[in-house]
């Protein structure tokens, strides 16, 4: 993998550990003023169908739009063609979520009762109400999102990363200073954080030597391509997405706080992924897509070797972390305020069933890119469709034994099916799994049981220490045995992540 790749991972990574520090402030402030509670479980449910669409429309537009305008920009005489494909793309994001908007705020009460079923009336109707504020925030986030696709094509991956934060911050400052109790005036603070990441990321259009036109040639090849790419893409990349409002429909109707419980342990395994993995994707897409655009696919099969392992090389052990600190992390992240021992024990299980899928949702979100690289749309999208299959018939098993819990080891199985599926197509094709993906896994996985038997003996020597005791000593040693074991094994792939970081150009 190339070196600078390597180093704007680093860089990625570091802004990505900021945003979610203050994605987790934003959680623990809301659970703090509202904890496990019918208001949270509304606040949630009124945000599915808006962060439903953030979440995937993001990585969709990068995969689809990215390659046509990134060859565009290559091509010599090709800006005004990526200025032409770029804008139209733009124009047409904002019109179809424009109607999208209009029809979510009109039909609030059935979304509401298609991803809550079993919500009580009032319930239902506050979700409603949370609903219609939310709305437009929909809008402001997919424009906001081609236009991260436009800058990425560009290598410039900052303001798009940053955005999410400064949506973080207006809401946890609208959650600390205005809501007192109110969980409508945390709505309003999350559609004007939206509000807030599209302005960040279209000021830095400019800066890429972007030119917008107010254009919307959809007949131009380029673009057709593109949008007729996108709706397999976007189902593609929807499968998580639909793990957690599969969740959100069977735990409509168990306890109370049983959504909330599941969004927190999710928050908490989608850490790692977020911080590490998605830096990770963002900054080797764009080889992926020159190399698929050259049909190299030895090259192609070396970037996927190369970036599976960087990503196991945090996903393994990070799930060994996460199933031996389930409880003191939980406690130590939300157990103030309204979020009481009760809901710490709820949050806490769920975690422990959702950690093993944090590996296969990792690997299989970089799996997809290499799908997507060379315009294959189709075979994802048919695997995803399996693993929610999968998702649904566990979770239907599973509920009445586990309760929420059991929908959460769905989430995991679901997630395992979905990534040993895309690894086996791919293996088939690329042939990626080389020597040196073959060690670095060998290496990571005896360096994770070593660091695994350290965990658990700090565990045991600190048991009756606060969880921040518990949680701080018990990482450090964690981290100080993971690298020593895989420094003592001389590993390549730790070296090589080493020396990109260090680099200076």
């Amino acid at each position: 993998m190339s070196k600078n790749v390597v180093k704007a991972t680093g860089v990625l990574l570091l802004i990505n550990i900021c945003v979610k520090l203050l994605s987790f402030v934003r959680e623990m402030v809301i659970a703090n003023g509202f904890g496990a509670s019918s208001a949270s479980d509304a606040y949630l449910v009124a945000f599915t169908f808006p962060n439903f669409f953030q979440a995937i429309l993001g990585y969709a537009f990068v995969s689809a739009a990215l390659p046509a305008i990134n060859a565009s920009w290559q091509r010599e005489g090709g800006r005004e063609e990526a200025f032409l494909i770029g804008s139209t793309l733009l124009n047409f994001t904002a019109l179809v979520m424009a109607v999208l908007v209009v029809l979510g705020i009109v039909f609030a009460p059935a979304l509401v009762w298609l991803f809550a079923p079993s919500f009580s009336p009032e319930t239902a109707s506050l979700a409603a109400q949370l609903t219609r504020i939310i709305m437009p925030s929909l809008l402001f986030a997919a424009v906001a999102m081609m236009m991260a696709a436009i800058l990425n094509s560009r290598y410039r991956f900052a303001a798009a990363a940053i955005g999410p934060g400064l949506a973080s911050l207006c809401i946890i400052l609208a959650t600390l200073f205005f809501a007192r109790g109110n969980i409508a005036v945390v709505a309003v603070g999350t559609l004007v954080g939206y509000l807030a990441f599209l302005l960040l990321v279209s000021l830095d259009l400019p800066k890429a030597g972007f030119r917008y036109r107010p254009v919307c040639d959809l007949r131009h090849p380029q673009v057709r391509r593109v949008l007729r790419s996108m709706l397999p893409i976007l189902l593609g990349l929807a499968v998580s997405q639909c793990y957690t409002i599969i969740n959100r429909i069977f735990a409509s109707g168990m306890t109370e706080g049983s959504i909330s419980a599941l969004n927190y342990a999710n928050k908490v395994m989608n850490l790692p992924i977020s911080l590490f993995v998605v830096a990770v994707i963002t900054a080797v897409f764009p080889k992926m897509a020159e190399e698929a655009s050259m049909d190299d696919r030895d090259a192609l099969g070396k970037s996927l070797s190369r970036a599976l392992s960087m990503i196991l090389l945090l996903t393994v052990p990070a799930t060994l972390g996460l199933l031996l600190l389930d409880q003191p992390i939980v406690q130590l992240l939300f157990q103030r305020g309204s979020f009481d021992a009760a809901a710490t024990r709820m949050t806490a299980d769920a975690l422990f069933a959702m950690s093993p899928g944090m590996i296969f949702l990792g690997a299989s979100m970089l799996m997809l890119r290499v799908f997507y690289a060379g315009g294959e749309v189709r075979t994802p999208l048919l695997v995803g469709l399996i693993s929610i299959a999968v998702n649904v018939l566990a979770s239907l098993i599973l509920i009445r034994p586990l309760g929420h819990v059991g929908l959460a080891w769905a989430n995991s199985l679901a997630a395992a099916a979905n990534a040993g599926l895309l690894a086996f197509l791919l293996q088939r094709r690329l042939g990626y799994v080389d020597s040196y993906l073959r060690s670095s896994l060998l290496q990571i996985c005896g360096a994770t049981a070593v660091m695994g038997l350290a965990l658990f003996a700090v565990l045991r020597l600190l048991s009756s220490s606060s969880s921040l005791v518990q949680v701080v000593a018990a990482i450090a040693a964690a981290v100080a045995v993971y690298f020593i074991c895989l420094r003592a094994c001389r590993s390549q792939m730790l070296s090589d992540t080493w020396q990109g970081l260090r680099m200076k150009q």
